[in-house]
């Protein structure tokens, strides 16, 4: 190999290790950032008295990972004392899964809720609208039939035309007295 060669391959080789120590400390600060996340995690559950109960076990659970976690450290163990980190940070998640869905299906209950008043709503809006229309149609046909009575004919005189065009007169009204006798009054009588 000539100095080109060696130099490219102790440039190559240092590069790798470069990235190699790049991912380990990533690795290291992401072992860190478990507690970091879990701590905070934990500090927003623990303030939402609404779902306290609901995820009591996985925040006792995430508590004693970090516990364990600050034991191993202390004893000089970083690698359990990462994995224990993660752990808690596992667990603080959920509990923070466990609220969220709690708080959603608390919406959803009251999206049900609302849909179903709402389809009885409609279903009472509909029948107060069906019982309108028939009281308007009622009452339009109570109006036809009163202006039929006032159009209807009223009786008139009617002469009647007999033999060669001669008129008779229609038979007078009969008038009555006080005993209920009835007689028939006559225009040409005297």
């Amino acid at each position: 190999m000539n100095r080109f060669g060696v130099a490219v391959a102790v440039v190559v080789s240092c590069g790798a290790l470069g990235m190699f120590g790049a991912f380990v400390s990533q690795a290291a600060a992401a072992g860190s950032d478990d507690r970091v996340v879990a701590e905070t995690i934990l500090k927003e559950v623990e303030h939402d008295e609404a779902h306290k109960s609901l995820a009591a076990e996985a925040v006792a659970n995430a508590h004693s990972a970090l516990e364990r976690a600050a034991r191993m450290r202390s004893g000089g163990d970083e690698a359990h004392a990462r994995l224990a980190d993660g752990l808690a940070r596992d667990w603080a998640e959920g509990a923070r899964d466990l609220v969220g869905a709690a708080t959603v299906e608390t919406r959803a209950h009251a999206a049900q809720r609302d849909a179903l008043d709402a389809g009885a709503r409609v279903e009472r809006e509909r029948a107060l609208l069906e019982e309108a229309i028939a009281r308007v149609g009622r009452l339009r046909a109570q109006l036809d039939d009163a202006e039929k009575e006032k159009v209807a004919p009223t009786p008139v005189n009617v002469t009647a035309v007999g033999d060669g065009g001669a008129s008779k007169k229609a038979p007078a009204p009969r008038t009555g007295n006080a005993a209920g006798n009835v007689k028939a009054t006559d225009a040409g009588a005297p």
